[in-house]
């Protein structure tokens, strides 16, 4: 079963959540072990659960972060009751039977920040959190971000569940495959720096700042060249 809601605030999501689990707890018949909380990006966890768990501990609730002051191959707690909180690349391989997404609204943004991650690896994210779920899942998030992927999650709903797409073209997937490519921080950073310097270029360009002529002509040949796809064959630029 698959429940998802929106908050204008981290903090409304985060009294949810743990109002939630201790209703698991108390009236549902779960117990610790059936329930994992995943906070989709590996890198925001720890700030990310500390406000849920605090509030669990207040009720008399213990939760642990797996990987954290324990093994790293230890993701439940056997020796006593403990809800777990994790990062989505400890997640994978495990599974409960009610899944607490938490900050969904992180998998939603497309744009390839400094330190994001580009919309492919951010939808792989959601999708491997999901799925560690054996019957129920609690999608959450902050924002008008969240509220897009409510869109989303509606049309989902609607089409039965089933996702009907448009295969794309091999010229298409070539463009995709380089768009969503994996990169690291120093890559992004570049691509970023890279891209302000040409929003400068176009800015001065218009505002008078600079003129085309200032622009030496084997610059802008080659970047015609590879715009129109010239550049020793390469194929077509695909927007």
């Amino acid at each position: 079963m698959l429940v998802y809601k929106s908050f204008e605030t981290k903090e409304e999501q985060d009294e949810w959540i743990a109002k939630e689990i201790i209703k698991n707890l108390t009236e549902d018949e779960l117990t610790t072990r059936d329930i994992i909380v995943i906070n989709p990006n590996p890198l925001s966890t720890r700030n990310n659960v500390g406000h849920i768990r605090r509030l669990l501990f207040q009720n008399g609730i213990n939760s642990h972060i797996a990987g954290v002051g324990y093994s790293p191959d230890v993701f439940y707690l056997n020796d006593h009751e403990s809800v777990t909180f994790t990062g989505i690349n400890r997640a994978k391989g495990n599974e409960a039977g009610m899944v607490y997404v938490i900050n969904a609204h992180e998998c939603v943004s497309s744009e390839q920040s400094t330190f994001g991650a580009n919309i492919s690896m951010n939808r792989n994210r959601l999708f491997t959190a999901i799925t560690r779920s054996k019957a129920w899942v609690r999608i959450v998030g902050v924002g008008d971000e969240m509220k897009a992927l409510e869109k989303v999650l509606d049309l989902v709903k609607d089409n039965h569940f089933t996702l009907n797409f448009i295969y794309p073209t091999p010229e298409q997937i070539k463009y995709l495959n380089i768009v969503n490519r994996d990169m690291n921080d120093n890559e992004r950073r570049n691509i970023v720096q890279h891209n302000q310097h040409l929003y400068d270029i176009l800015d001065d360009l218009k505002n008078g700042k600079m003129h085309r002529e200032d622009i030496p002509l084997e610059i802008i040949e080659q970047f015609l060249k590879i715009f129109q796809g010239n550049n020793n064959g390469g194929g077509t630029y695909c927007i």
